[in-house]
């Protein structure tokens, strides 16, 4: 693999619990704009996981590199005991949204942060900000923090800063919304069709109040056909540059849900075509969760559009410009 830039504006992982001698070529060669950190990757001897985060940081001088992971509380915490944990969003605190119980929330936070930037892990793809309107919706199910939008804002909030006066760069996820999905994007498509008043009235209550304080925002392979009737919400420039950059006039950086999923067709050339077309659309950086040659396909992809097309490239650029200025933020505990 020959050396590129084109790293930067993509989140890679690894296999293991260390850096195979294939990967850290590879990434030396390439390096990415940070790593996303699953259970597969979390030694059971937490001064192991503290140990690969420096090796990962030590693969490239200057900014830091963005060290995340999806600790969001009940069944999606890649971190288990006795790592801090009290259970899913929709419960944590009782489920109300008290004075006393939103200054938990935030306390809970807070504790989580200074946790996870012990162990190098400096960004959590949280809070969830769907508003559990299905409960159907095994999915998203208990880790939305209420089932309507005051409830979310209110939580989710409280989370929120306390994950970032501890330090660790939270992620509001998944924009638009979720909450009303029938199906699982990680196995298949859904289309979550809920007319336009709906979802300004509804789904993007908690997004607007939270968009201010948050760095990052993750978008949803879904397909919401109230805004775009063809294409994944993270595919669209309908979405990301109509609605999230134009409408709602978010400038922090736009993140796509895990490329690897089955609502993205996975066959080289679609998938390859699906991470340029979520760049283009307006995606400052595209998460690549599995496989080292995936990482390959996509930096590959994103170098022979840079030199096919000027917009494209100029395109990359803002994106990189803008991981620049997120990873500038980043502590390494």
């Amino acid at each position: 693999m020959r050396a590129s830039e084109a790293g930067a504006v993509i989140l890679a992982a690894l296999e293991g619990t260390a850096l195979t001698p294939e990967e850290k070529l590879c990434f030396q060669q390439c390096t990415p704009a940070g790593f996303t950190l699953f259970r597969r990757n979390l030694s059971p001897d937490f001064p192991n996981i503290r140990t690969l985060s420096v090796e990962l940081q030590s693969l490239m001088e200057g900014l830091p590199l963005l060290l995340a992971i999806d600790q969001e509380g009940g069944r999606v915490a890649r971190l288990r005991a006795p790592f801090p944990l009290i259970g899913p969003a929709l419960d944590m605190g009782g489920g109300g949204t008290e004075p006393e119980t939103l200054q938990f929330l935030k306390n809970h936070a807070y504790v989580q942060a200074s946790s996870l930037l012990g162990l190098g892990i400096n960004a959590n793809f949280a809070p969830v900000l769907d508003i559990l309107t299905r409960e159907d919706n095994v999915a998203i199910g208990d880790r939305c923090f209420g089932r309507d939008a005051e409830t979310v804002t209110a939580r989710a909030g409280a989370y929120l800063a306390g994950l970032q006066e501890g330090g660790v760069l939270g992620c509001l996820k998944h924009f638009p919304g979720q909450g009303h999905a029938a199906f699982d994007t990680h196995e298949s498509s859904a289309i979550i069709d809920i007319d336009r008043d709906t979802l300004w009235a509804r789904e993007l209550k908690p997004f607007m109040a939270l968009m201010p304080a948050a760095p990052m925002l993750m978008i949803s392979h879904s397909i919401y056909p109230a805004i775009d009737p063809k294409l994944p919400a993270s595919l669209s420039p309908a979405m990301l540059q109509g609605l999230v950059r134009e409408k709602l006039d978010y400038r922090g950086v736009i993140v796509s849900d895990d490329m690897n999923m089955k609502a993205i067709d996975q066959d080289r050339k679609p998938w390859c075509e699906a991470i340029v077309a979520s760049l283009h659309a307006g995606a400052d950086l595209v998460l690549v969760c599995r496989e080292l040659e995936r990482y390959r396909w996509a930096v590959e992809a994103i170098d022979q559009e840079r030199s096919r097309s000027p917009s494209f490239a100029k395109r990359w650029q803002e994106a990189r410009l803008r991981m620049g200025a997120l990873r500038s933020r980043l502590r390494n505990g």
